[in-house]
Order: C-alpha cells, then structure tokens, then sequence
C-alpha cells in the first residue's frame, strides 16, 4: 500500500507519539563482573552482592511459581529483552526479564507482578500473562528497569519496575528488594519503600 503525504504525515505523528514512552535506556551501558557490557538474548547470572541467588518456589503449593532468595544457591540464568531493540543493555531501559529454565508448571518463565493480598505485597513471578495471577494487571506491563547502584564501587545495580510502554497507564513504580514472611521464605517484591536488592550480573 502506498501512502499519499497526508497519511504519511500521520504516521509520524503517530511514532512520535509512542516513542516518549517506550524508554529505550539512559545510554550508559550496563556491565558485567567482568566490565563487559551486558548484551541482549545472553544468558546471565543474577549476582546478589551478599551471596546467594535468585530462584523459583511455589507459594501455597500452586502455579505459576515466584521468584524467591536462597542464600545458598546461585541465581538461576536469565535473559535480557529491551522492549526497544539494541545490542547492548542500557541502564534505565524497559526491558523483559526471563529466567532461561524449565519448570514444572510449563508456563513462561518471564518475570509479572501480582499481588499477594495474604502477604500484602507486589511477588514476582514467572508465568503467562493470562494467568489469574496477573488479573491485577491487565496490561501487559512486565518491563524492569536496571539502575546503577548510587555509592557503590565496581558494576553493581538495582532492579526496579517503572516502565514507559504506556503512555496511558498510572504506573505504581518501586524497587525490587527482599521481603521475608512469616515462614522464613525471601520473596522478590516490588515496594517503593524496600531496601533494594544490589545485584551483579555474570555471563552464564
């Protein structure tokens, strides 16, 4: 189909509107242990800077699983997705987080929100974006943020939810950081007043 000028000149208009909101990253490369800058559809280790890693666990023995603390087990490996395509990650990005696993539940293993009313907080999970987890949610805003650790010496982050790929959307934005219940469990939540969860990142 061929545009004349005055629907082109709409077309324009139009990607310039979205493009505001789709937060393609601040510029500064994200690096890794390493100081390699971190790069897109690589698997990566999540390297909590006191020890210990991130990995799945039911809550109340159901699907779809949560992201959870273990201070004895290395994180298992994720994927970087920035919603606007580059090579190489940037901080402040919106991008896709997916742990590079199988589960028992079959479902994706990218990271959503949903909100535990028991617990009274925001848990990450992984898992489809139509399950009933996610009906807080209903658009699909599951895009995390990678910030640099301010007062911190070497490549060491934070992780947060703020995304930019709505425009229209009333964003509760907040930290990732580690929230212990009542059983001993350490759940990844997202809370704006949380201690965040400083972080390194390793080529897996």
């Amino acid at each position: 189909m061929v545009m004349n000028s005055s629907q082109a000149a709409w077309a324009l208009l139009v990607v310039a509107a979205i493009l505001p909101f789709a937060h393609g990253g601040s510029g500064d490369s994200v690096l890794d242990v390493l100081g390699r800058p971190v790069v897109t559809g690589t698997e990566y280790t999540i390297l909590p800077v006191n020890g210990g890693g991130l990995r799945l666990k039911w809550r109340n023995n159901s699907c779809p699983l949560n992201v959870v603390y273990n201070d004895n087990q290395e994180s298992l490996p994720v994927i970087f997705t920035p919603y606007i395509y580059v090579k190489v990650i940037t901080e402040d990005a919106d991008l896709k987080v997916e742990f590079s696993a199988v589960t028992v539940c079959a479902q994706s293993t990218r990271w959503r929100l949903r909100r535990d009313s028991e617990l009274e907080k925001t848990l990450i999970y992984a898992g489809n974006s139509s399950s009933s987890a996610s009906s807080s949610f209903p658009f699909d805003l599951a895009y995390f943020r990678i910030i640099k650790s301010e007062g911190d010496d070497g490549n060491v982050y934070e992780l947060s939810f703020c995304p930019h790929v709505c425009s229209t959307c009333k964003i509760a934005c907040g930290s990732l950081g580690i929230y212990t219940d009542e059983d001993g469990n350490q759940w990844l939540v997202k809370e704006s007043d949380i201690n965040p969860l400083k972080v390194q990142f390793k080529r897996a």
